[in-house]
């Protein structure tokens, strides 16, 4: 069962935290490749210098890790110590669904969203962090979320991208969009389908809920947003918690705090 925890656990996870996880910037990512009459093109990697900074931020987050391990993503009355935690798992590159082919206007079926990192508690338990790049150019921790779906699926063969709004994992291979979760096996079919009836399915699902359209402006869940923070997503996926360098300052998105996200495991 998923479970969403209320702002006022975030608020908590932070109130001892000396300053923002943060790490220098690594050199611009590439530009994706151009695309194919084989498949649509595919979003470029991150490079070793960002994959390095995002993990060492991360690591700079392991008391909020561990408060989050601590309380299992629900609020506490009081302040909880940190459990023992190890933020030095892999981090992976997670990419989402590209707004432009939803409208049509690229072929690049994902685009890059953020890298997670494996985290370990002492009991057991597992979470991924969550960076993405600041204005300033640093690699911030913007979400924790339990289990290591991202480095799971990260692993399989193909280009691997998420359907946030309702947490389907893919693969695209040789043209074709096949399912990673039972989500994503209720969205196209257990066989997949071609890219192109993908896009047409999404079309029908996004076309209105695009940068610019009323749905996006109004910040309802599953829009997607302009920021390179503001994951669009449905009640079941995690959403982003910024920080602010310099303090335990939690930074308001659109105007709300994101939420944690607690995954079955």
């Amino acid at each position: 069962m998923k479970l969403i925890a209320s702002a006022a656990v975030l608020a908590a996870l932070f109130l001892s935290v000396p300053s923002a996880a943060m790490a220098e910037p690594g050199p611009p990512a590439q530009a994706p490749a151009a695309g194919s009459s084989a498949q649509p093109a595919v979003p470029a990697a991150p490079g070793p210098d960002d994959l390095a900074a995002a993990k060492a931020a991360a690591a700079n987050a392991r008391d909020t890790v561990g408060r989050f391990f601590a309380t299992k993503g629900r609020q506490a009355k009081t302040q909880v110590a940190p459990m023992a935690a190890q933020v030095d798992g892999p981090t992976v590159a997670v990419n989402d669904l590209n707004p432009d082919f939803v409208a049509g206007r690229s072929p690049q079926i994902a685009r890059f969203s953020f890298l997670a990192t494996q985290a370990n508690a002492s009991d057991g338990q597992t979470a991924s962090v969550w960076t993405t790049r600041a204005p300033s150019g640093g690699w911030v921790v913007t979400n924790i979320a339990s289990g290591a779906d991202e480095q799971r699926y990260a692993a399989q063969p193909g280009t691997v991208f998420r359907e946030p709004q309702i947490n389907a994992w893919y693969a695209l291979r040789d043209g074709r969009v096949v399912p990673l979760n039972p989500e994503a096996t209720q969205s196209i079919g257990a066989a997949g389908i071609a890219a192109a009836d993908y896009q047409r399915l999404v079309r029908q699902r996004y076309a209105a809920k695009l940068p610019g359209s009323a749905y996006a402006r109004d910040g309802y869940a599953g829009g997607y947003g302009s920021s390179s923070q503001g994951h669009g997503t449905a009640p079941r996926a995690a959403t982003t918690f910024p920080l602010a360098a310099g303090g335990a300052v939690l930074v308001f998105a659109l105007g709300t705090i994101g939420l944690l996200r607690r995954r079955a495991t």
